[in-house]
């Protein structure tokens, strides 16, 4: 099995992988996961040859489009993961306000009302 061959076969998987939309629960494993076949593709990378033949170049061009899909998933999950990180400093927030409710009132106009 030739590199270009292998790139392939990783980048399907993690096509697949990131095609999952991965719940709270199991999103650290696939992450993780996801992380393990970005270096492996990664130490693949600089080591791709030219197409020789039709066949090749029409794998090449699969890679590239598999590629795209893996980066419109990854924004995907991206932007659910800052959507619970938001959540969390909302919750964070208002636990705070609910822990000590004075902390945020402004008392600089306590003393602004004097005789002249």
């Amino acid at each position: 099995m030739n590199v270009n061959q292998t790139l392939f076969s990783v980048t399907t998987q993690l096509a697949e992988l990131t095609s999952i939309v991965p719940s709270q629960e199991n999103r650290d494993e696939i992450i993780e996961k996801i992380f393990s076949l970005l270096d492996e593709r990664d130490e693949l990378l600089p080591s791709v040859q030219p197409p020789k033949d039709e066949g090749e170049r029409q794998l090449i061009n699969k890679i590239v489009d598999l590629n795209d899909q893996i980066n419109r998933s990854m924004n995907i999950i991206l932007s659910d993961i800052k959507k619970d990180l938001s959540g969390l400093k909302d919750q964070k927030k208002v636990h705070n306000q609910y822990i000590n409710p004075y902390k945020s009132l402004n008392n600089l106009s306590a003393f602004f009302d004097k005789k002249e």
